[in-house]
């Protein structure tokens, strides 16, 4: 698992037993014939990929257990079909539909030859994979990777048919092996890309047309982008409409917040000082995991007292110092969505009158930008289809508050360095009461 999921990520995994009993229930119901094909929604580093991640090891080492079961106790008189974990990351591979084709059948070639015991490099490209498969002596796969590699020497591609062709792969290879598969597409949204390509504007029909006749085969599928993957899982208008059951991903609660910081400082917390992280970060695991390894670094090398107000001032550091992690995880968010919308100078003046005063209504944001109801209203539609706004009650608010605390200093100017002292950082910290209200919420 080192080339996929190495130890220190394990160690640092925490909580989300609750969504991995549900996954994994759906997992083990393929067994029974039933398949829940399910969908996860979360803000960027929330930690889906790494809860997928544990979901493939745990997989894999039940495989392994029940193996020597079976060879410790002798045949069983009814041994279920193995499954098979398939991870892929569709940001990787979607960059053309030959690309994509490739990249997908030999990510299932992967993970069925080598159940991630190997380097996967050779395995997504045509070339080498049709060298592996031959190596393997693996007559199962060799059939489809061969009809692939002659579709792709073609001058012009049946790019519907390649794509048919890697969709319907799992369910032959399952039928012909006799195990199942559970094929987990991260960043599932970015399949979208592919529909910008002649011939293959259907994708996600093709996809939906393979799926309905498989019978040995979950899906399961992530995405940090929200608003996309609910029009691609939730709109009526979707070909995968009513196929996925939707399961979200949320932050840590104080407790499990408290319990990763933990790993990262060596050692249970005070009671003000796990608070603190949690008021700050909301519990989203990465900002918790950047906060506390900044605040580790200011106590260990710094001298800082490992208290509450240390808290508050390695969070402003990692926040508003242009070499933080945060600040700089902060501003390829805005780029990327920013690149993404319309109208980039227009959601940025958006974007900064939300900063400054949450919960307004699109009237009230047009009144502070003076322009029109209707172009305030479309500005606030484009922010919530990038998911860095979203709508309550007819009020607009930032979805993740670290976010509307970078854009409310770091897009006006406001920097510290990463040396500074809690002096210089005394009036910042004192403004964070207007972006993290004060909680009693026991850890």
């Amino acid at each position: 698992m080192r080339y996929f999921y190495p130890a220190e990520q394990q160690a640092l995994f925490t909580d989300r037993e609750r969504e991995l009993a549900e996954l994994e229930y759906r997992r083990d119901q393929l067994h029974q014939g039933r398949q829940e094909h399910t969908s996860l929604f979360g803000l960027r580093r929330i930690g889906k990929t790494l809860l997928l991640k544990e979901l493939v090891r745990r997989t894999l080492t039940q495989s392994q257990s029940e193996e020597s079961d079976e060879t410790e106790e002798g045949e069983v008189d009814t041994p279920a079909s193995e499954i098979v974990p398939v991870y892929m990351d569709f940001s990787h591979i979607c960059t053309s539909p030959e690309t994509f084709a490739t990249g997908y059948v030999g990510w299932v070639c992967y993970w069925y030859l080598t159940r991630g015991q190997a380097s996967p490099v050779s395995y997504l490209d045509i070339a080498s994979l049709t060298g592996e498969v031959m190596l393997a002596g693996n007559r199962e796969v060799a059939g489809t990777v061969r009809r692939l590699a002659e579709a792709l020497r073609t001058a012009r591609p049946d790019r519907p048919g390649i794509l048919r062709l890697a969709f319907e792969f799992p369910e032959e290879l399952a039928q012909l092996a006799g195990c199942k598969f559970m094929l987990i597409f991260d960043e599932f949204q970015e399949i979208e890309t592919l529909t910008n390509f002649q011939d293959s504007q259907n994708v996600i029909a093709l996809f939906r047309a393979a799926m309905q006749t498989q019978s040995q085969v979950l899906y399961i599928l992530a995405g940090s982008a929200i608003t996309a993957m609910t029009k691609l899982i939730a709109d009526h208008r979707s070909p995968l409409f009513v196929h996925f059951s939707q399961m979200p991903i949320t932050p840590f609660a104080p407790r499990d917040t408290a319990a990763l910081a933990a790993k990262l400082l060596g050692g249970e917390l005070a009671e003000d000082v796990a608070q603190a992280i949690h008021r700050l970060t909301g519990g989203h695991p990465f900002y918790v995991t950047t906060l506390s390894e900044r605040l580790r670094r200011l106590v260990e090398t710094g001298g800082w007292a490992l208290n509450a107000d240390a808290v508050q001032c390695a969070f402003i550091i990692e926040t508003l110092s242009s070499a933080g992690r945060i600040y700089s995880f902060c501003r390829y968010v805005y780029d990327l969505s920013l690149q993404k919308a319309r109208g980039y100078g227009s959601l940025k003046a958006t974007l900064q009158v939300l900063a400054t005063e949450e919960g307004l209504t699109s009237s009230q944001v047009a009144r502070a930008l003076r322009v029109t109801p209707g172009s305030a209203r479309d500005y606030l539609k484009w922010l919530r289809d990038v998911d860095l706004v979203v709508e309550r009650e007819r009020a607009y608010f930032f979805q993740d508050p670290v976010m509307r605390y970078w854009v409310a200093h770091a897009t006006r100017g406001i920097e510290v360095s990463l040396t500074a002292s809690a002096e210089d950082l005394a009036d910042l910290v004192a403004g964070l009461g207007q972006y993290f209200p004060t909680t009693t919420e026991r850890i």
